[in-house]
Parts: structure tokens; C-alpha cells; sequence
């Protein structure tokens, strides 16, 4: 029989799913047609059991038809019945820790009652995410959190007169301008919590966009306020002190300030100083400890969680198939790809079938769209400026929304 090892995935929204089907599809089967001594099997850890499309949460929360929870919501076991379970377990559980001497994982199981168990890696991808303050944006372990989220907001928002946005990222200017598109009388104020809106994307992109919400959603904006503390009412309103010392009462308060790393399981010299993962090379591999860098041996990381990530969709795609050839660079034992002439010589010859080869990380950087309501917003590719019409062509009209059944049933690898 075949020596199986271990491949551990810890996390399974769309980085760990997508990661799982890459392997099941390309990886593995070419590792065990190249030795057929060895075979692999793979464990999703994961206390969801639904995949939750976050891209397309700022409209799906205006009312339960514009874009009906059926789809952003799908569930996870369903993409994966085509894999027999000699291949693939699926484990609904939260890592607790880490402890890479052994090179095992505790896991607390989200079945009531059941005690924590241990599952030894062979190898080891991680791709756990963020969790954000509301449930509204990502997944928090218990799962219920956020279908009870977008039901509240269901319900608050057609009854809100005054409405705070906290969070000037893309999250936060795409809700501003969805409630504004569908809510025209009610008066809406966003806080960046920085300078200006959109930070992380060129000046004049940012600058553009904040006053595509002042002057055609008529969103107020306001910088260098934070919301430091919130409090609710018996009536519902909420009551929120801010940086400046001052305090607001609004019918709806919606925090969509970013997420904490879900990484404090993993060891501290992992981690840069925003609790993000460290790789050593741009192939995904987890630097380790400085002073034992082998306990890192075999893990990989994908997703939010890398550390200088731009926690986008375009390069979480990018990620997946370089990450999944590191795997099989390192199984093989090889180091290194070929570089720019034996690239080319395998091109003309044809190059050893058996051999991976290491992909490389080529994520279309300083890319984002963001609607901001229905008819337009702003938007970079590769760091030039796009028109509005193309953000509204591109992700306006339905928030990516086809790309979501590709991801979990794997159709997309």
C-alpha cells in the first residue's frame, strides 16, 4: 500500500476552498502519477459550513431581493462530494494551536461536546482570514452570526433616518454608496478613520471617489474621526462616542472597519507586528522562527493573512496555483524553477513532464474597483485610473457574483 501523508488546510472560505480543489485536481494527481509509492490526502478545517461570498456583502445587505442571501451564501460540503474520502476530509473545527515540533494542529470540533482533537500535518496551508468587528463583512466561528447580521440590517435600515458609516476603505465606501443609491432621504455620514477614503490607492483615485460620494450620493465624509465606543438603545438608535471627545446618536450605526488577523494559534515569530504571516520568498512559504526556521518546513500561507497583502480577490487567484506549486516544488525536491533560459528551452524542446515546476507570483497589483451605488465609482488597473462606466460594467452590475459557484464547486481550478 501506498505511504499516505498528510496535507492540513486550516481555514475554508474562498482561500482554503480554492487551495483545496487546486490540489485535489493538479497537484496531487501529478505527485502521485510521478511516485506511486507515495499518496495524499487532505484535511479543510473549518468551522463553517457554508462558503460566504464577503465581495458581495455591501449590497446583498439593503434588503433580502437585491441580492438574495441563496447567493452569497452556498454549502461547502457540496463542492467537494466529488472527492472520495480516501482524498478529502472536511472538519468542521477552529485551531486552538499550533505545535510545530510534533507538526500537529489542535483543533476544537464545533460539534457540542466534542473534545479537542489532534491532527498531525505532513504539510500545512494556511489561509484562516480575518475576522471583522460586525459579522456583516466576514465569518466569525459560530456562523449563525452573520445570517443574523444581514437579517437586523434587513429590518433597521428602510427605518433609518440618520445612518454612520465607520470605515473609509472599500468595504465602508461601497456600503455608503449602496444605501445611498436605495435610501435617498436618509442622511448618511461616513468616517474614514484616516485622511482620506480609499487609502491604500493613488491620491487622485481617492480624492475622485470621496467626491463622487459628497456630490452624487450626497454621503457626508469625514476624516480623522474614529468611532471609539458604541452603545444601543432600547429604541434601537445608537449612541456612539468618537476620537474627537464628542458623541452621535444615529438610527443606525454599521462598523466596517477592517479585520484582525485570525492567526494568535500560530507561533508569535510568524508574525510581522499586524499579526499578518511572514513568508520567506514570494512563493508563499512561511519564513518560521529565526532561530529554528525548520518548524516552518512545508507550511504555506494564502489569503488576508499574508503579511503585505492587499486582501484582494484578484490576488487571492494569484496566490493559489503558486502556493500549490511550492507544495510540489518541495516534494520533489528541486529547489528552484528553471529560470528565464530553461523556461525557454522547455518551451521549444518540451521539458521533463515529471518535473513541477515553481509558478510564479505575477497578481495584478494596484487594481481595485469600487461601486459606489448603482450608476458608477472608482476604480485602478494595474495603477491607472478606470472610468466609472467600466467600474459599473465590470463590478457594479452584480458584485462579481458569477464567480462565486466556480469557487466552491472548484470549476474555477
Amino acid at each position: 500500500m501506498p505511504e499516505t501523508r498528510e496535507i492540513v488546510i486550516l481555514g475554508g472560505n474562498l482561500g482554503g476552498t480554492s487551495v483545496a480543489h487546486y490540489l485535489l485536481k493538479h497537484t496531487i494527481p501529478f505527485l502521485e502519477s510521478r511516485d506511486k509509492a507515495v499518496s495524499y490526502h487532505i484535511t479543510l478545517v473549518t468551522p463553517n459550513t457554508h462558503l460566504f461570498y464577503k465581495i458581495a456583502a455591501p449590497r446583498a445587505l439593503i434588503n433580502p431581493t437585491l441580492i438574495p442571501q441563496e447567493k452569497i451564501w452556498t454549502p461547502l460540503a457540496d463542492g467537494f462530494k466529488k472527492y472520495s474520502a480516501e482524498k478529502f476530509t472536511l472538519l468542521q473545527g477552529v485551531a486552538k494551536n499550533l505545535i510545530t515540533s510534533t507538526r500537529t494542529v489542535i483543533v476544537n470540533p464545533t460539534s457540542e461536546g466534542a473534545p479537542p482533537q489532534e491532527l498531525h500535518y505532513d504539510f500545512l496551508f494556511l489561509s484562516t482570514g480575518t475576522t471583522s468587528a460586525s459579522p456583516l463583512w466576514t465569518l466569525q466561528d459560530e456562523e449563525s452570526l452573520s445570517h443574523k447580521a444581514f437579517s437586523s440590517i434587513h429590518e433597521k435600515l428602510p427605518k433609518a433616518k440618520t445612518i454612520l458609516i465607520s470605515g473609509g476603505g472599500p468595504t465602508g465606501v461601497e456600503t455608503a454608496g449602496e444605501i445611498a443609491s436605495e435610501f435617498k432621504n436618509a442622511k448618511i455620514t461616513l468616517l474614514s478613520g484616516s485622511t482620506r477614503v480609499l487609502s491604500k490607492i493613488l491620491p487622485a483615485t481617492s480624492a475622485r471617489g470621496e467626491s463622487y460620494l459628497q456630490q452624487v450620493q450626497h454621503v457626508e465624509v469625514i476624516h480623522n474621526v474614529r468611532v471609539v465606543s458604541s452603545t444601543t438603545g432600547a429604541d434601537g438608535a445608537s449612541t456612539l462616542t468618537l476620537s474627537d471627545g464628542t458623541t452621535k446618536t444615529v438610527d443606525l450605526y454599521i462598523d466596517a472597519t477592517g479585520g484582525k488577523p485570525n492567526t494568535q494559534f500560530l507561533p508569535a515569530s510568524w508574525l510581522d507586528d499586524s499579526k499578518r504571516v511572514i513568508t520567506k520568498d514570494g512563493y508563499f512559504r512561511v519564513q518560521g522562527s529565526a532561530e529554528a526556521s525548520a518548524d516552518a518546513t512545508g507550511v504555506y500561507v494564502v489569503g488576508d493573512i499574508v503579511a503585505g497583502s492587499e486582501a484582494t480577490l484578484v490576488q487571492l487567484d494569484a496566490m493559489i496555483p503558486v502556493a500549490a506549486s511550492s507544495l510540489a516544488v518541495d516534494i520533489a525536491g528541486l529547489g528552484k524553477a528553471p529560470g528565464i533560459l530553461g523556461g525557454l528551452k522547455n518551451a521549444i524542446f518540451g521539458g521533463d513532464k515529471k518535473l513541477p515546476v515553481q509558478k510564479e507570483f505575477k497578481p495584478m497589483t494596484g487594481t481595485l474597483m469600487v461601486p459606489i451605488g448603482r450608476e458608477g465609482g472608482v476604480g485602478q488597473l494595474s495603477g491607472w485610473r478606470t472610468p466609472s462606466a467600466m467600474v459599473k460594467m465590470v463590478k457594479g452590475k452584480s458584485y462579481f457574483l458569477d464567480m462565486f459557484e466556480p469557487i466552491g464547486s472548484g470549476s474555477k481550478w
